[in-house]
């Protein structure tokens, strides 16, 4: 059984599509599904159903970008042929006796469904057989900490790994490939692969991380038409069934054996899709049976298997080499892909080789041409008996229509007098009803004068009601607006008055500061709100940041040797501090001899930007800290001295051993 979908436009703003879902199994066409929806409904219906065609009337009903997406889960036929082969819908359905309304859409979708089974149409090539793996950062490289050079060194590594990586799995599938890279420090920024075969026989896939992979096939630069190759004639695929075997790998091989063991064809491909393998097929009839020369199989055969209800044959243990061997013996095969494939076909028919004897056997000797349909329908479950009274009541039912076709022409000429003179009585009948209903007419077209003028007047009452009811909730509308806008403005007013009085505050404590300013007593430093080298750069930049000023950082933490360093260069007395200081932090204002003093061994008040200090208690506490802080300096100035004379020491003594 096979599935054909068909899709019609119905509007084009909002884009909505007839879709109607056909299935075929011999010469039975079977309504699967009749819907209709958007782009994305369309996507999922494919998805769920996996037809093998998709019919269109026109790509103009697509978008590129749409027809894209979907011919990477089925392949779209357009019916009518291509731009410079164009044959309207309705003649080419009349040709195949399909009754079509142009004026409605789903019977278009069912003929754009049916035609592509009976191989008419052109298959739409958006892609070039050949794919881009693209290997590139996952995230961005662009400005940040001291810590980002070596986190793109990391990231380079990882992306010429990767690349190796594929590099090597392509080489080893037997890949035809270029590959093209970026280097930068520490391995690649970049690494562009382009493979010489279809997307679908990629073994790499997408992904996303530290390292972004993206698989994506090539586009055509304009879209290429491939006529549909004709099938085998689908009157008489019951008799035509047959047993597939299937080698699937970059190189796909593929053999054709009939329910006698005859060798119909064999065949092998590279970048052969999914698609192309199904094409293959149909040129010698219906897959009764597909056949593995692995056990377990893989999701190749299995899904072909499935997509033509098919029955899936596996050897109990995966066919030795040797029996290969054996079994294609004086048979003509290229390589081992094809021995493959022949070697499962044939193993396949020795299996069920004492089946089709025994169920020959009980076919009467009239039927024997049939031999391979009944076959086919007991394999499937059908009793033989079965099997042979479907078959007999078919084969009666084409004798009549024979028979009718083939009757004497006066008989005819008869029959068909008999039926024009029914048509006359059925004609003088039909002309009494219609002037019967004539009469009625009349009467109902008074009868909706009058209901037309109650309606009209009716209307007007409503448009009034509706009026006032309209006016009423505008001003509900306005009322509720206003009232939303005065919440907001008392929210807004109310911030501001906070924001007065703290700015009130603030001046209050900087007038009291001013008298201060002129003791001799006190020391005003300055406050930095955030350690970093934008903010030491503001207050410089301000002129709030002068020569021997003493700094309180409020949150010490954030600021590095970058940011100590600028305040060193402003040659500032010393810096408190509340909390705790980086390392790097405190080793370059060590270096530049300014003193760290804790906020806690000393008096000190903070007024606004300003830090108030008591004068003899500072001094004190700088003074002590200062003759630390040298100390420190020397003894460790000093400790490198001794590290020195030591180095050379033994050196001397190595050297005086050799």
């Amino acid at each position: 059984m096979e599935t054909s979908l068909g899709v019609d436009i119905i509007s084009r703003d909002p884009r909505i599509y007839a879709m109607v879902i056909v299935s075929r199994e011999g010469n039975k066409l079977l309504p699967v599904l009749k819907e209709s929806g958007s782009r994305l409904k369309l996507l999922k219906l494919i998805k769920s159903y996996s037809p093998v065609y998709m019919g269109i009337d026109s790509t103009e009903e697509f978008s590129r970008n749409d027809l894209e997406k979907l011919s990477k889960y089925v392949s779209i036929v357009q019916v009518t042929g291509k731009f410079d082969d164009f044959t309207a819908l309705p003649v080419i359905a009349k040709r195949f006796k399909i009754n079509l309304n142009p004026k409605n859409p789903f019977d278009e979708a069912y003929a754009l469904a049916v035609l592509p089974l009976e191989g008419v149409g052109y298959k739409l090539k958006l892609y070039e057989d050949e794919t881009e793996i693209l290997v590139s950062p996952g995230r961005s490289l662009g400005r940040g900490g001291y810590s980002q050079g070596r986190y793109q060194r990391r990231t380079f590594a990882l992306i010429k790994y990767k690349v190796r990586e594929i590099e090597k799995e392509l080489s080893n599938e037997d890949f035809n490939f270029d590959v093209d890279v970026v280097e930068r420090e520490g391995g690649f920024s970049k690494g562009v692969f382009r493979i010489y075969s279809n997307f679908e026989n990629i073994p790499i896939k997408s992904s996303r991380g530290d390292i972004r992979i993206d698989v994506r096939p090539l586009k055509k630069s304009s879209i290429e038409y491939e006529p549909l190759e004709k099938r085998v004639e689908l009157s008489n695929v019951k008799d035509k069934y047959i047993i597939v075997g299937v080698d699937p790998g970059t190189t796909v091989g593929l053999s054709a054996v009939d329910l006698e063991g005859n060798i119909l064809g064999v065949v092998s491909k590279r970048s052969f899709s999914m698609s192309d393998v199904k094409e293959e097929i149909r040129k010698y009839g219906y897959p009764l049976i597909f056949a593995s020369d692995v056990n377990p199989p893989s999701g190749f055969i299995e899904k072909l298997s499935t997509s033509f209800d098919s029955i899936l044959y596996l050897p109990p243990l995966s066919i030795p080499v040797k029996e290969k061997n054996e079994l294609t013996k004086e048979l003509e095969v290229k390589n081992a892909h094809e021995r493959d494939s022949l070697s499962a076909a044939l193993k396949a028919y020795l299996n069920y080789k004492n089946k089709f004897i025994q169920i020959k056997s009980k076919i009467p000797e009239d039927l024997s041409c049939y031999s391979s349909r009944i076959i086919g329908e007991v394999l499937r479950g059908m009793s033989i008996k079965e099997a042979i009274d479907n078959l007999k009541d078919e084969l009666t039912k084409k004798e009549e229509d024979i028979k009718i076709e083939q009757k004497n022409p006066e008989e005819i000429i008869l029959e068909q007098s008999k039926i024009i003179e029914n048509y006359k009585e059925k004609q003088n009948t039909l002309k009494k009803d219609f002037e019967k209903l004539q009469e009625e007419n009349i009467d109902l077209k008074n009868k909706i004068n009058e209901k037309e003028a109650t309606i009209v007047s009716l209307e007007r009452k409503l448009f009034d009601v509706l009026d006032q009811q309209k006016k009423e909730a505008l001003k509900d509308t306005v009322i509720k607006s206003k009232n939303f806008e005065i919440t907001s403005l008392r929210k807004s007013l109310e911030i501001l008055k906070s924001k007065v009085n703290a700015l009130t505050e603030e001046n209050k404590r900087l007038k009291e500061l001013k008298p201060l300013m002129e003791s001799e007593d006190i020391i005003i430093g300055k406050v930095l709100g955030v350690f970093s080298v934008e903010g030491i750069r503001n207050l410089v930049k301000n002129q709030d940041l002068v020569e021997d000023d003493v700094v309180f950082l409020k949150d010490p933490t954030g600021g590095g040797a970058e940011a100590a360093k600028l305040l060193s260069e402003t040659k500032i007395k010393a810096v408190i501090i509340s909390g705790k200081i980086s390392h790097p932090a405190q080793e370059e204002l060590i270096e530049a001899e300014i003193p760290i003093i804790y906020s806690k061994d000393i008096k000190m008040e903070v007024i606004a930007k300003f830090v108030i200090l008591d004068k003899e208690k500072f001094y004190l506490v700088y003074k002590k800290e200062k003759e630390l802080l040298l100390a420190f300096k020397k003894a460790k100035e000093s400790n490198k001295l001794l590290k020195i004379i030591e180095d050379y020491k033994e050196q001397r003594k190595s050297d005086f051993k050799l």
